[in-house]
């Protein structure tokens, strides 16, 4: 009995560790994509300063600054941000996909909840400068994370979720 505890004790490690993993990639995957939209939707806006108002949320007015250090901190939080995501779907997916059968439907509800959660409460509590919404930007915005976040998300958690355990 004993040697048989011990294997399920390995397995369990293992697939936690395949999750650390699969969670990384997939953070990795839905920041470079979501922050390509976010470059592409503001093409008239400096890809340096896009990057300081993302550090803006942590460092406020400094941010924009002379200097690249704040464009580098932007990146990092917004990978930082991106993992967050990436960590809560992937531990919430099997609940999640329970409750929504449709995979579109999980991969829309992904997108606003987390346009709605960024929008109107975390980017609002944050140092980022106070900015008006308009219809077009919310669409655009909600669309890009739909597709960068919960069209990623539904599709690469699906497979981990539901991929045949090797012995």
């Amino acid at each position: 009995m004993h040697i048989f505890n011990e294997s399920l004790i390995v397995k369990e490690e293992v697939k936690k560790k395949n999750l650390f993993t699969w969670i990384l990639l997939t953070a990795l995957l839905t920041g470079v994509i979501d922050i390509l939209f976010a470059f592409i939707i503001n093409y008239k806006t400096p890809v340096s300063i896009i990057l300081k108002f993302i550090a803006s949320g942590v460092f406020g007015k400094a941010a924009f600054g002379p200097g690249t250090a704040m464009i580098y901190c932007g990146l990092l939080i917004h990978f930082c941000i991106a993992t967050a995501w990436t960590t809560i779907f992937f531990l919430l997916y099997p609940k999640l996909s329970g409750m929504l059968k449709s995979r579109v439907a999980l991969i829309i509800v992904t997108g606003v909840v987390i346009w709605l959660m960024m929008g109107l409460v975390i980017v609002p509590l944050s140092r980022t400068p106070s900015d008006k919404y308009h219809l077009i930007s919310i669409i655009k915005n909600m669309a890009a994370l739909i597709l960068a976040y919960g069209l990623p998300f539904t599709i690469i958690a699906n497979k981990f979720y539901n991929k045949p355990s090797s012995n």
